[in-house]
């Protein structure tokens, strides 16, 4: 029950109304403003998770710093690619997807055999 992010989310609102669960305010409060508060509370954490990580890196990187480098690099990669890649590779799918579609058109179905049943 204490992990469940409703009765979080929940426990949150008490603490920041200063009222109990069983409160009509929060049964009566406006269902917009309510997703306000929950999208608000989410993103709170997700930041605090975020800060968390960084400083995690931030420390291992005095022991390793390689790996605290491949950490930061898989969230941000470091490549970019221009518009005509983009169009290169989209290009390069769609011919390999024709050839397979293709060779698919000209493969004869499999024949399955007949089971004579015995009445």
């Amino acid at each position: 029950m204490v992990k469940d992010p409703g009765h979080r989310f929940l426990h949150y609102l008490c603490e920041t109304f200063g009222k109990n669960p069983d409160d009509d305010f929060f049964e009566e409060m406006d269902p917009f403003v309510k997703l306000w508060w929950f999208e608000h509370w989410s993103n709170k954490i997700v930041t605090e998770l975020e800060n968390y990580k960084s400083l995690a890196i931030l420390v291992g990187s005095f022991s390793n710093l390689e790996m605290a480098q491949k950490m930061v690099k898989k969230d941000n990669p470091d490549f970019q690619s221009s518009e005509e890649d983009v169009e290169k590779s989209m290009k390069m799918i769609r011919e390999y997807k024709s050839e397979e579609e293709i060779q698919q058109a000209t493969t004869p179905p499999r024949r399955r055999r007949r089971k004579v049943v015995k009445e």
